[in-house]
């Protein structure tokens, strides 16, 4: 049997539990977040390498190599920044291309490595929420090599 003074104590035992199933749920959509855009710029990664290091009849130029990873991450990546994106990923909320080669900017040997470099600061819906009292943004790395065919 249930006392009359027993009213209301689910409500305040649900008020009492809801914050932390919501931070835990901000938390997990996080985390998904997160694991997705590291896929992202690690297929972006190779697909800009796999591009710099085939013949195509488009000119070899390390600008050219960056730019098949930003269509790739500018169509792909979830973002919450509140930075800027521009088209040639130059923007604050974009992420920074490398792309290497021992010939510098003209097109590599054959058997030389073309290695693209991707640097995202991933922000998060938690530090979107929470604002600066988290220190700062996970950077996330993606680095791919291939030898030139």
């Amino acid at each position: 049997m249930k006392n009359r003074h027993q009213h209301g104590a689910q409500a305040v035992e649900f008020a009492l539990v809801l914050p932390f199933f919501l931070v835990l749920l901000l938390l997990i959509t996080d985390l998904g977040f997160l694991v997705y855009n590291k896929a992202v710029i690690t297929n972006a990664s190779r697909e800009a390498a796999r591009w710099g290091t085939v013949l195509t009849v488009s000119p070899w130029t390390t600008a050219n190599v960056a730019t098949v990873a930003c269509n790739y991450v500018r169509s792909s990546l979830i973002t919450t920044s509140t930075g800027t994106h521009t088209s040639s990923c130059t923007g604050t909320a974009d992420p920074v291309i490398a792309v290497s080669n021992p010939n510098g900017n003209v097109p590599p040997h054959f058997g030389d490595p073309v290695s693209v470099t991707i640097t995202y600061p991933y922000q998060g819906l938690l530090k979107t929420f929470i604002g600066n009292r988290i220190e700062s943004a996970w950077s996330l790395t993606a680095v791919t090599t291939m030898n030139h065919e």
